[in-house]
């Protein structure tokens, strides 16, 4: 027993009640000393010092690890109770017999931020995800400030639910949060493969649904406004990307990551080395989407055809620029940069481009995935109302057209 104005009476070990410990506490204060400690008769190794100019009273667990004694606060007394403290101390002396530190991080005691960091990101760069950009960044808006603090063991089923809430709140489009929260589940499989925790708290949990079928499209003369905007634009590479992607009906992603090596002007292919569905695939170059890549030789920076401001980088999402294209071309808000690729294909279909050629064109695996991203125009559907009325009622149409 170690004190610093050896005046107490006692300093005998004794079995520690909170009744006496209080007790060895007032009588510290009254014989004026600042600190003293005892040790638990009951439970080797379970110390309490008391401050007896404040009457704190601080337990701590002393135990032996690989033949070297070590100490461990556990925590004031009312903030944690005697049994608690008495839990926690067996607990590290189990662990030190066992010649495992108690103060080593277990994974019980791993954050969300760990779980994602030091195994989510570390098991998609090893299979080479290639959406591991898109999953970083929405953790970073997202996941992470949601959850990076929060221990693993203490997620429940109803903290994911009201961080559904708050993104249908934000205004977040249902796909958005369905692909958010499906990240949440990914990673938290792996704490259960981990056996941090026993099950997925993530599953189960009601998400919006997702109505895929949208009844609005960028139109002909649409397209063709944008286009034009784009034409006279002074931002060179964006507004080319979206003239190329407008021309081909190609994804986004497609045409971020185009290499010069991948196209050939000369023979009009642009080499796709993987799709979304991870095999290789080509797009067929019009004599209009060649003369806009032809545009780029003049801003070439890089092997990309699409470069960044950086000389190892490709263009960022040009998002804010198709934006305001739009707003120049008349086109109402709410379309993304992926509905000119609907518009590609539901231009072929009313130029009467039977859809299986369209959808090979667009390299989907069937033309049902195609028929989801037609679109019925208003000029065909009067013609097709005007026919069929002329097949219902001859002598209607033959008076019209006198």
């Amino acid at each position: 027993m170690k004190v610093k104005e050896r005046k107490y009476p006692e300093l005998k070990p004794f079995a520690f009640t909170k009744t006496a410990l209080l007790g060895a506490g007032e009588r510290a204060k009254a014989l004026g000393l600042k600190q003293v400690e005892f040790s638990c008769k009951v439970h080797r190794g379970l110390r309490a010092v008391i401050y007896g100019s404040t009457g704190r009273i601080v337990l701590y667990s002393r135990y032996s690890c690989r033949n070297r004694p070590q100490r461990i606060k556990l925590g004031e007394l009312g903030l944690i109770t005697l049994d608690q403290a008495r839990a926690a101390h067996q607990a590290n002396r189990l662990k030190a017999s066992q010649g495992v530190d108690p103060r080593t991080p277990t994974l019980s005691d791993m954050t969300y931020r760990q779980l994602h960091e030091e195994h989510y990101v570390v098991q998609c760069r090893a299979r080479q995800k290639k959406t591991l950009h898109t999953d970083l960044s929405r953790h970073a808006n997202w996941l992470g400030p949601e959850f990076d603090a929060e221990r693993v063991v203490n997620i429940t089923k109803t903290d994911v639910s009201r961080f559904v809430l708050r993104m249908q709140e934000a205004g977040l489009a249902p796909a958005t949060i369905r692909t958010t929260v499906g990240q949440l589940k990914a990673t938290l499989d792996i704490a259960v493969e981990l056996e941090i925790v026993s099950r997925n708290v993530a599953k189960g949990v009601g998400l919006p649904r997702v109505n895929n079928r949208r009844t609005e499209f960028i139109t002909v003369p649409q397209m063709q406004a944008f286009m034009a905007a784009a034409r006279a634009s002074d931002q060179l590479v964006g507004s080319r990307l979206l003239m190329l992607l407008a021309l081909t009906g190609a994804r986004l992603g497609e045409g971020l990551a185009t290499k010069w090596a991948d196209v050939d002007l000369d023979a009009g292919l642009w080499r796709l080395p993987t799709q979304k569905s991870g095999k290789p695939g080509v797009i067929h170059l019009s004599d209009a989407a060649k003369a806009v890549i032809r545009e780029l030789v003049s801003a070439r920076r890089n092997e990309y055809v699409f470069p960044g401001m950086r000389d190892n980088d490709h263009l960022a999402r040009p998002i804010r620029l198709f934006r305001k294209l739009c707003r120049q071309a008349g086109i109402p808000d709410g379309f993304r940069i992926h509905d000119s690729r609907h518009g590609w294909i539901s231009a072929g279909i009313y130029a009467g481009i039977p859809l299986e050629i369209m959808s090979q064109g667009a390299r989907h695996a069937s033309p049902v995935t195609t028929r989801i991203y037609s679109h019925a125009h208003k000029e065909s559907l009067v013609a097709a109302q005007e026919t069929i009325a002329g097949l219902f009622m001859p002598e209607s149409a033959a008076a019209a057209a006198e």
